[in-house]
């Protein structure tokens, strides 16, 4: 067993009385948006310089594996940067997903079995965050690091990816000396195999015990336990005018072909005002490509017989036309959001369609988006950096940016991808009174079953 440990670590953002962290092989850190989760995976990585600590034993940094949403940014971000594109006669996709694993050990079956092996030579840019998120934890994993601290690892994979993501962290655990350190923000996502499960609560960490002790399970539902608050939605919401047309979308005999790969063929989908419509499937099954084809941020919406709101696609529209009538998060926006504005500007930004916001305001949304950062707890935070929040708080932030002109359509995909306990339950019932009351209608993506809410009236199941 590794004698990994912590004694009276003292930080102005984290405090650890004691972690014992040898003492077990498999850690659940359970915590909010805003606990201190990203303070301390910076700790464990050697990155955060404690103002005062009794013991701190831990692998050397290159022994360590941190596998985040904000360290899977950085590396979208550096692609992006040494993108050639412009400069060439093809595109350069970037460093390759076989890149980033060691080279003896490119026909490990591992990498079969979390489903990497068809992408080995693919771009990083072109991997979903949920397989962006498994190439990490499989880099860790063939360079044999000590310690591996992964959040929200089965956040946006599909149940058998996340089943066999669980699996292969179980054999992993029992047939190698590799410690593993979960940052989690929701009970359901807690596996069964974890031993130890400890609490983080405004950068205080505390271990509350052994996670099959009635005493432990006490403990979490007393953190997890939830006020319900009353949640109403602003008063502007309500003034959307319905669409005059008969459908809202309106695909015939879709298809989506990039050289030799069809992501989907032969697709009808009709959405008529207020048919609110949850779509499903497994991972690569075309969900994120059938809203990019909507929203215009797939090129083969021209060459497909698409009618929104009542244009022809490819008829002379502008795609501002079309998205001044939609409010749009999708994973692919969170990371195309690099404008470095403060919160309340992101969400203001979403008036204009614009990634940043170059145009005064009129004072109204600005009273408007304030109130909306006050429904979903982030009111205090409004002058803050938007990469100095918690990847949480930001999709928070770019949720309410997409509801901010309350737009006939709402095309959200994987929204509660990095959401805690609290904010999941609190948007959903957000989305669900969206359902019901207001004149927007929801395309909602998912592959959660515990947001399969009964106010959906079409599933698209691909």
């Amino acid at each position: 067993m590794n004698k990994f440990d912590i004694k009276s670590y003292c930080h102005t953002k984290l405090m650890i009385e004691s972690w014992p962290i040898g003492q077990s092989k498999t850690w659940c850190v359970m915590g909010t948006n805003d606990s201190g989760k990203q303070q301390l995976a910076q700790l464990l990585s050697g990155e955060l310089t404690p103002h005062s600590v009794e013991v701190i034993l831990l692998p050397a940094p290159n022994e360590i594996a941190i596998i985040s949403f904000e360290q899977q940014q950085k590396i979208y971000e550096h692609e992006l940067k040494i993108d050639t594109s412009d400069f060439k006669d093809q595109q350069d996709v970037g460093t390759l997903v076989q890149e980033f694993l060691p080279q003896d050990k490119l026909n490990h079956p591992l990498i079969k079995q979390v489903g990497l092996a068809h992408l080995l030579t693919s771009g990083y840019r072109q991997l979903s965050s949920g397989e962006g998120r498994k190439l990490l934890l499989l880099s860790a994993l063939l360079d044999e690091k000590k310690l591996i601290i992964c959040e929200d690892p089965f956040d946006s994979l599909d149940q058998e990816s996340s089943e066999t993501l669980s699996m292969l962290f179980k054999n992993i655990i029992q047939n190698s000396d590799i410690t593993v350190i979960l940052l989690l923000g929701n009970r359901r996502d807690i596996p069964k195999w974890c031993e130890q499960l400890a609490i983080i609560k405004q950068g205080d960490l505390n271990v509350i015990g052994a996670q099959h002790c009635a005493d432990t399970q006490a403990k979490l539902d007393d953190f997890f336990k939830n006020d319900d608050d009353k949640i109403t939605l602003p008063e502007q919401f309500y003034n959307t005018a319905l669409n005059p047309h008969d459908y809202l979308v309106k695909l015939v005999n879709g298809t989506v072909r990039y050289q030799n790969k069809t992501v989907f063929q032969g697709l009808n989908l009709t959405v008529k005002p207020q048919q609110h419509t949850l779509i499903t499937g497994p991972n690569g099954s075309g969900k994120s490509t059938l809203l990019h084809l909507i929203t215009g941020d797939c090129t083969q919406c021209y060459s497909n017989d698409l009618t929104l709101f009542g244009y022809q696609r490819g008829s002379g529209e502008s795609i501002w036309q079309l998205k001044k009538d939609m409010g749009i998060v999708t994973p692919e926006l969170h990371r195309q959001y690099r404008v470095n504005s403060n919160l309340l500007t992101v969400v203001l930004s979403g008036f204009f369609d614009s990634i940043g916001l170059y145009q005064q305001p009129e004072k109204f949304q600005t009273t408007y988006a304030q109130q909306w950062l006050k429904k979903v707890g982030l009111n205090n935070k409004e002058k803050i950096l938007f990469n100095e929040l918690s990847f949480g708080e930001q999709r928070l932030a770019l949720i309410v940016r997409a509801l901010i002109k309350a737009p006939l359509l709402l095309i959200l995909d994987e929204i509660t991808q990095g959401l805690d306990e609290f904010n999941r339950h609190r948007m959903l019932k957000i989305i669900k009174m969206i359902m019901i009351e207001s004149n927007s209608t929801l395309l909602f993506v998912t592959h959660r079953k515990d947001e399969l809410l009964d106010t959906f009236t079409q599933h698209i199941k691909l």
